[in-house]
């Protein structure tokens, strides 16, 4: 089996893929600039210089992969850099690119290292068409979309087997669908959604995979759904609300995939796994559709929901490899590859937030010390940042005291 879910092995390994290939990234570069031409002339001391335009963009990857698998994997990449003329590259940070591999690329195996293949390749981008740039803006929403049709058809697939089976497979996976809503902790920040989505899945009790897909539809439906900051104040009378917060929503969609998923294992048949697979899928196609709108914090906060939602999409496809071979090949087949296309839009959506992010550091302090201290070295070069860092320093560590911040390291979002 290929072990797909290794981002633990580094900080920051993320998944990419060429010509379909799936491989992970430590390191990736690359050159942009203007194509300059200088001419240098006999007695004259100034040389001068001709645009010939925009340099065509670089690439280079230094990337890996780890599996059993590997000499096998090893054939198809090569094949993939003899095949003549575009494809497609995944970049981790820069998401999809039409390129051409101008350089041999190296493939290293190592005795020191088994089971693993490690490459360098270089990517020359080519200009794309005017529909192939307008489908990478909305790669992570038609990804989304593949997922979620992928998981009806998944759900759907059960339809076709015995009816006692099918019936009893529904009646098994709904229990565990509100018993799975039942123990999730409703976070911070995500109002009544969580009652809502109970709500949702007690109102009526399924009869057949397509009633149980739909159910599980409109309980997503619920993680999905941006609430508009009003552009009006309310009145001073009004009844104050609890303001959703699109991470709440997302830590709440993702712990439902995630339970849903972890329950996988203890089904009783192929059928049952199919329909909490399918149901896991859509909370996770809900969840992604949320990231869009969520305000980070800082770039750890960003990175840290980019690592759970990854894993657990590897989590996902890991278990959709279980139906090789049963009556649910096909569908299983088709959600595993629309998961992949949808981790690697949503990778890339995150890094682009990324760079935009302020950083967390840690101050490193031998004795206690004081909140309103702290932010004046950290902020006093701006004073009117002075206050906010101060509060900010206080609700991210919550001392007993503001006065008195404990030793060892406190946290400040510079």
């Amino acid at each position: 089996m290929q072990l797909d879910s290794i981002s633990w092995v580094l900080p920051g390994l993320l998944p990419g893929s060429f010509r379909g290939i799936t491989f992970h990234v430590p390191d990736a570069s690359s050159d942009v600039g203007r194509r300059v031409v200088e001419y240098l002339f006999p007695g004259v001391d100034l040389a001068a210089y001709d645009d010939f335009g925009r340099a065509p963009g670089v690439v280079s990857l230094s990337a890996l992969i780890v599996g059993d698998d590997y000499r096998a994997q090893a054939a198809a990449l090569e094949a993939a850099f003899e095949t003549a003329g575009p494809g497609t590259l995944i970049h981790p940070w820069l998401g999809p690119m039409t390129v051409i591999v101008e350089e041999p690329a190296q493939i290293y195996f190592s005795d020191r290292e088994l089971r693993v293949l490690r490459f360098t390749a270089t990517f020359k981008r080519i200009k794309a068409s005017a529909s192939q740039i307008l489908a990478g803006i909305s790669g992570l929403s038609d990804a989304i979309a593949s997922v979620s049709a992928a998981a009806t058809v998944l759900a759907a697939g059960v339809s076709s087997i015995m009816s006692a089976t099918r019936s009893k497979a529904v009646a098994r996976s709904y229990r565990v669908l509100t018993s799975t809503a039942a123990a999730v902790t409703a976070p911070a920040g995500s109002a009544r959604a969580l009652p809502r989505i109970k709500a949702a899945i007690v109102a009526t009790t399924p009869a057949d995979p397509s009633a149980l897909d739909s159910l599980v539809q409109s309980a997503a439906s619920i993680v999905s759904e941006y609430a508009e900051t009003p552009a009006v104040s309310p009145a001073a009378s009004a009844a104050a609300t609890e303001v959703v917060s699109s991470l709440a929503l997302m830590d709440l969609g993702l712990g439902l995939a995630e339970q849903l998923a972890g329950n996988v294992a203890d089904a009783p048949a192929d059928a049952d796994r199919a329909l909490l697979l399918s149901a896991a899928s859509q909370f996770l196609a809900a969840t992604a559709s949320q990231s869009t709108f969520a305000a980070y914090a800082s770039r750890q906060e960003a990175q840290a929901f980019r690592t759970r939602a990854t894993v657990a999409i590897d989590t996902l496809t890991d278990t959709l490899e279980t139906f090789s071979g049963s009556a649910f090949d096909v569908q299983s087949a088709t959600l595993r590859r629309a998961a992949r296309d949808l981790q690697a839009a949503l990778i890339a959506d995150i890094n682009e937030t990324i760079g935009r992010l302020p950083a967390v550091i840690v101050f490193r302090n031998d004795r206690p010390l004081d909140a309103w201290l702290l932010a004046q070295h950290v902020f006093g070069d701006t004073p009117q940042l002075i206050e906010a860092g101060y509060r900010d320093i206080i609700a991210r560590n919550r001392p007993r005291h503001p006065s008195a911040l404990p030793a060892g390291g406190v946290e400040v979002l510079r």
